[in-house]
């Protein structure tokens, strides 16, 4: 009796043993989920945009570094250009005061005075321009705001709304400028290069004037013909109007007509005080 006890707790512990080995091994078959491809591609771009933020951000840093060093050479140029001007007014001045029998050494202390100080107010519009490139409301700024600056310009084109060429005059005389006048090569490209709508058209300070019989800016000057293209130079010799500016090039319409315009008026000095 006790071994058949015996054979039988024998038997229901190796059938109990068995199964926990069958539920064992199907554990370490199925286990965990593997990770996905898609979870693998996940993290990839993940780390690969990190690792490109982290690039970017070094190559801005650098840049910036470089910018900075460049606006403190320009600024230490300038101040250092100033002490000089200084001194040679210096020396003028005591030059006079000890004897007047000496104008050609005078003459020549003016002369270099005199480009002295063009070459410092060219460094200034230089670093001006740098400035602004970084901070378009920088004080040093020659222009208003919402104004261009080119050369020794400022220019205001007017996108939202439209007006006759009459009232587009007037509205520029309003901002104490005219309408702009183009007087070279370069500024036509200035022009055409700005970021402006694709479909938009600005009147200029060119007109035709009956009682001369010829075309002339605001000002009363004749346009150069090295500024036309040969098709734009026919057009204006052929025709009647007021002109305007489309994506590089002028053409004539009547004046009646209403499109955009921009003004022009001359940008103030650059201060050397507001470089600061």
């Amino acid at each position: 009796m006790s071994e058949d006890v015996t054979y039988a707790t024998l038997k229901v512990q190796d059938s109990s043993g068995t199964r926990n080995n069958l539920d064992g091994n199907n554990l370490r078959k199925t286990g965990f989920p593997a990770p996905s491809p898609t979870w693998r591609h996940a993290a990839l771009g993940l780390l690969t945009l990190c690792l490109m933020l982290l690039i970017g951000l070094v190559t801005l840093g650098i840049m910036f570094l470089q910018i900075s060093n460049e606006v403190n050479s320009d600024s230490e140029k300038l101040s250092q250009l100033q002490k000089i001007i200084h001194q040679q007014q210096d020396n003028l001045s005591q030059q006079l005061g000890n004897d007047n029998n000496f104008p050609v050494e005078e003459e020549f202390l003016k002369s270099q005075i005199s480009s002295l100080l063009k070459r410092q107010g060219q460094m200034a519009i230089k670093l001006c321009q740098e400035l602004i490139s970084h901070t378009s409301d920088h004080r040093c700024n020659p222009c208003p705001k919402t104004w261009q600056w080119y050369q020794n310009s400022c220019y205001y084109f007017t996108t939202n709304e439209e007006k006759t060429w009459f009232n587009s005059k007037k509205n520029c005389r309003d901002k104490n400028s005219t309408l702009v006048k183009i007087d070279s090569l370069e500024e036509k490209n200035f022009l055409k290069s700005q970021p402006l709508p694709m479909f938009s058209f600005f009147w200029l300070g060119l007109s035709w004037d009956p009682s001369g019989r010829s075309w002339l800016w605001e000002d009363g000057s004749i346009p150069s013909p090295s500024l036309f293209s040969t098709k734009e130079l026919a057009q204006i010799n052929e025709s009647r109007g007021c002109a305007y500016f489309q994506k590089g090039n002028i053409y004539i319409s009547r004046c009646s007509a209403e499109i955009s315009w921009i003004c022009e008026k001359t940008a103030a000095p650059v201060k050397i005080e507001d470089l600061d």
